[in-house]
């Protein structure tokens, strides 16, 4: 009883200064806020290739559940990651690509699986999926050529 008397007064401080991490100050309130739809780096990169679409759609924040159909039976989990940009054809008929951006947050050991377990999701589902490293200055004339070589190949 009185670890719940002190976590509750806990979680109050914490969300009077601004600094709590947990998502409810109780069971039955939950706290939301609305956060940014992309990362300056994904922003930054977006305004790189929007010149795109005056050929091809571009979907950013594309989550694999809703292009990828999993075969067999059993839980959906690794469907639920987020790709960084998504390129359709204009009429949004076909996928044609998929581009990742990695910064340093995918050097970390569980970033890393997540990604080799990516990459051979579309694999296996036939779906081309390019990186972008952010450590690299990705020229607009260099990132627009590759990602345009790579449609080709696909089409």
């Amino acid at each position: 009883m009185i670890y719940k008397i002190i976590e509750k007064i806990i979680n109050w401080l914490l969300n009077l200064l601004g600094t709590n991490n947990n998502q409810s100050t109780t069971k039955e309130e939950k706290i939301y806020r609305k956060r940014n739809f992309m990362s300056e780096i994904e922003l930054d990169f977006y305004n790189k290739i929007k010149e795109l679409e005056n050929e091809y759609k571009i979907i950013p924040q594309i989550n694999l559940g809703t292009i990828v159909e999993k075969q067999n039976k059993g839980y959906r989990n690794e469907l639920f990651r987020n790709i960084d940009f998504a390129i359709f054809d204009k009429d949004l008929k076909e996928l044609l690509i998929l581009i990742e951006l990695n910064d340093k947050t995918h050097e970390q050991r569980k970033r890393r699986k997540r990604d080799k377990n990516v990459k051979e999701i579309c694999e296996k589902a036939n779906i081309k999926l390019i990186t972008f490293y952010t450590k690299y200055p990705n020229k607009v004339d260099y990132v627009l050529n590759r990602i345009k070589e790579e449609i080709k190949k696909t089409i």
